[in-house]
């Protein structure tokens, strides 16, 4: 009877220390499914909730601003205990961060840019791949002997603050190397035929262009196929790190890429929610991740590594 009574004893100590208390639960807003690069993103997020025994809801913006903030409010509702977003429209989740935090609900950022009382917004270190993507330029047009010092860049939309910082980069270092930046162009349409259009417009303004770093994925591979339609010899660089990307270094139409690690920036979100769960302190901080110089000789094994991860 006296050892019943101790096991007894020790089970409510137990429970009562929070041993058995309900696993946390991460809510995720998502802009869309429908890219590689969102995906990638997604399977991080999984992934680190699967490892660190979180449960998990998605939900797909389906790339539509008011579904977005919707969605928001839902899984606050639905009183989840943590928030990772990837905002479609990074200036319309302003009042649902509120009501988060209102509900002691943290919120970190996966790429894109944040509004409101976000903890922290976790993004690629856009402006150092800018630079990496003229030294490329600069070395590569060294070892062809190349003597034309005019460079161009295809930008990003005003309203993707931080992959401004791309552009940004890529002309502060052009400049510091002694090139002219000949053709700053925004890419109106984010799409490979935006890219191809804005391509043209630039072979047309500056015949002579050397090198052009387009500031993202299907977009530089139009501006590729541009070039290579009107018979040019130009470096192309382009930002993301896609399968179309990877297949056009491949086809030889593109020379390198900036690669993103979305699945990293996702799994890390989910770890920094956790060091927020611990009571370490962020409030609106920007923390970046780490990108990579991808060419013709690196892209087997960071595919290889990419596919490993999504098949993990």
């Amino acid at each position: 009877m006296k050892k019943l009574m101790l096991v007894v004893l020790v089970l409510a100590v137990v429970a009562g220390s929070g041993t058995f208390a309900a696993p946390k639960t991460v809510g995720f807003s998502l802009w869309t499914m429908e890219y590689t690069f969102f995906q990638a993103i997604e399977k991080g997020v999984r992934d680190a909730c699967k490892d660190l025994g979180y449960k998990y809801i998605m939900i797909d913006q389906n790339q539509k601003a008011d579904k977005m903030v919707n969605d928001i409010n839902s899984l606050v509702g639905q009183k989840v205990d943590g928030l990772v977003i990837t905002p479609v429209d990074p200036g319309a989740i302003g009042p649902a961060v509120t009501k988060a935090r209102a509900a002691k609900i943290p919120v970190v950022c996966a790429d894109i840019g944040k509004s409101g009382p976000v903890n922290a917004l976790l993004i690629s270190n856009n402006y150092k791949g800018g630079q990496m993507a003229m030294d490329f330029i600069d070395k590569t047009l060294k070892a062809k002997g190349s003597t034309s010092k005019m460079v161009g860049v295809g930008t990003v939309q005003p309203q993707w603050t931080y992959a401004r910082g791309r552009g940004d980069g890529f002309i502060a270092e052009a400049k510091k190397l002694g090139y002219t930046v000949a053709s700053e162009l925004i890419v109106q349409d984010a799409t490979a035929q935006g890219g191809y259009d804005t391509m043209q417009q630039m072979l047309s303004a500056v015949p002579d262009l050397a090198a052009v770093f387009v500031c993202s994925g299907r977009e530089a591979v139009g501006a590729a196929n541009a070039i290579k339609a009107a018979g040019k010899d130009i470096v192309v660089v382009g930002y993301n790190g896609d399968p179309e990307e990877i297949q056009a270094m491949r086809d030889g139409i593109m020379a390198a890429d900036i690669a993103q690690q979305p699945y990293n920036i996702g799994y890390a979100a989910v770890q920094l929610l956790k060091k927020i769960w611990a009571g370490e302190k962020y409030e609106d901080a920007v923390v970046p991740v780490d990108v990579a110089l991808l060419t013709p000789d690196t892209i087997d094994k960071f595919q290889a590594d990419y596919e490993a991860k999504m098949k993990k």
